[in-house]
């Protein structure tokens, strides 16, 4: 009797052992943690979880932001107001998946100051220093006719920096010119053709490195890539009734 009674009583310990268990509750239940979020945050919460999930976010990453974070709410609208997934991703410092990212610190490489040309001899054509720090060198520079340049983004199809290659990925654009992506969705891709016996003034130079996102040192987004800016006073009405759009290559 004392023997039945023992093993019955070890079978209870074990049985509520494992009723407590945040492993097994976390096998049998793999959403609860949205579940928590839908009560606290409000009905559509968890739906909007599962799109972003089946959309490419990671959920392991994903769930741990949330039990990181103090401000649920503010998470969630950042994930909700975020321009693409890359963006996302930086919310949730999911930086496996994000391409182009170098794992190691920030430390700035940009020019210091300004840069003007005296051949051009025009205030209008310099390169501002709020645009040079994005270059570690920049020389001013005339593409002939026939040149093609690129540009992807999801905004000003005749902003300001370019490409004299067509980049071949996201990582290329992000780590390679150091385009954050809370800048850009990187939807689109833009080409412009200097028109024939016309020629086109640009800075031209290494992309200097950025961070990926304010306040954030590790990663970082490298550069390293050429890339052009071209002064707003080039970029007129005629400049850009000859941007157009063209497929991305991803």
């Amino acid at each position: 009797m004392m023997l039945i009674l023992l093993i019955f009583t070890s079978q209870l310990v074990i049985n509520c052992s494992l009723d407590n268990d945040p492993i097994n509750e976390e096998i049998e239940n793999p959403t609860g943690w949205m579940d928590d979020l839908e009560r606290s945050l409000g009905t559509g919460t968890k739906a909007k979880l599962n799109n972003w999930v089946e959309k490419g976010l990671d959920n392991t990453k994903l769930k741990e932001a949330f039990s990181k974070t103090s401000d649920k709410a503010g998470l969630m609208t950042k994930l909700e107001t975020a321009i693409s997934i890359y963006h996302q991703r930086v919310h949730i410092e999911d930086w496996n998946n994000i391409p182009g990212i170098a794992k190691s610190d920030y430390k700035s490489n940009g020019l210091l100051a300004g840069i003007n040309h005296p051949d051009w001899n025009d205030p209008a054509l310099d390169l501002p220093a709020i645009e040079a720090a994005n270059f570690v060198d920049a020389t001013a520079t005339v593409l002939p006719s026939g040149t093609k340049i690129y540009r992807v983004t999801g905004g000003n199809p005749a902003g300001g920096y370019w490409t004299k290659e067509k980049p071949k990925s996201v990582g290329a654009v992000i780590g390679g010119t150091a385009v954050q992506p809370a800048w850009n969705d990187f939807s689109k891709c833009y080409e412009y053709e200097v028109p024939q016996k016309q020629t086109l003034k640009v800075w031209q130079g290494i992309t200097a490195k950025q961070p990926i996102a304010a306040s954030v040192i590790n990663p970082h987004l490298p550069g390293g890539e050429l890339q052009l800016f071209i002064p707003p006073a080039v970029r007129d009405d005629a400049f850009k009734k000859l941007v157009i759009q063209i497929p991305l290559s991803w």
